[in-house]
């Protein structure tokens, strides 16, 4: 397979609409907006693609090539830098193209796909209260340091830069005196639609911090006319019930590939 120069990402979006699974991730990487990378199977062929970002990727194009997707798998297990992935298929296509080239440690994964619902927002909320001791604050290009170099590492591969994140970025942390210990962000922002990550650190879980990052966040989108959007394994229940508290609602389940490096 061939690494596409960024000039010919445009080239590619008609692959990856809203309506396909992991257009999010996509589309992030196409806006330049991250420091993924994106492959075809020969340099003038852009019918399919394989989009990359961070552990996060996408396979796209009507046409699933088995020969292509054993390519892109491999690449995935090869990878020195990240011990997991998760594949989206984007079309359906791809499904037993990946079942016959995917090993036997990569894994068929549900996840849920929410729709966010503004009026059933205002309707479930209360303006979360802070424990002493704890301030929210919005996440700007010195705090994304803080955390990567703190708490979640992995959110320093999700944008080209902090300064890129602060200038198309939404994000909210609750610090203490002793750092960032909950934190909600755009992990990936096609458009206007901005993909909520969140992290609590584990000994500050149960409190309701991540329910107010989460309000803050989403606060903020609807001022700017933005969309937040949310998707999460299936088996994840604090995230589900935390989305629907938060006024998503549940559109669609899909599958994806999720695959963990073994020692």
């Amino acid at each position: 397979m061939f690494e596409l120069p960024a000039e010919h990402y445009p080239s590619l979006t008609p692959l990856f609409g809203p309506q396909h699974i992991g257009a999010e991730v996509a589309g992030a990487v196409l806006a330049g907006n991250t420091q993924g990378k994106v492959f075809v199977s020969a340099p003038d062929d852009f019918r399919t693609a394989f989009v990359y970002d961070n552990g996060f990727c996408v396979l796209g194009g009507p046409v699933a090539t088995p020969a292509f997707a054993k390519s892109c798998l491999q690449w995935l297990y090869d990878h020195p830098h990240k011990d997991f992935f998760i594949l989206y298929p984007s079309h359906e296509g791809w499904v037993p193209v990946l079942d016959t080239a995917a090993t036997s440690s990569t894994k068929r994964v549900q996840r849920v796909a929410f729709e966010f619902n503004k009026e059933s927002f205002d309707a479930r909320r209360s303006k979360p209260s802070l424990a002493s001791g704890l301030s929210l604050t919005p996440m700007d290009a010195t705090l994304m340091r803080k955390v990567e170099a703190t708490v979640y590492p992995w959110i320093g591969g999700t944008w080209k830069s902090a300064t890129d994140f602060e200038g198309r970025g939404v994000g909210f942390c609750v610090l203490t005196e002793g750092g960032v210990v909950s934190l909600c962000y755009s992990v990936f922002v096609s458009g206007g639609c901005h993909a909520i990550d969140i992290l609590t650190v584990e000994k500050f879980r149960g409190l309701g911090l991540a329910e107010a990052v989460a309000s803050a966040f989403i606060d903020e989108c609807v001022h700017r006319g933005l969309q937040p959007t949310w998707d999460c394994f299936e088996q994840n229940l604090p995230s589900m019930r935390l989305a629907q508290a938060l006024g998503f609602k549940v559109t669609h389940k899909f599958l994806v590939y999720s695959w963990q490096r073994t020692i």
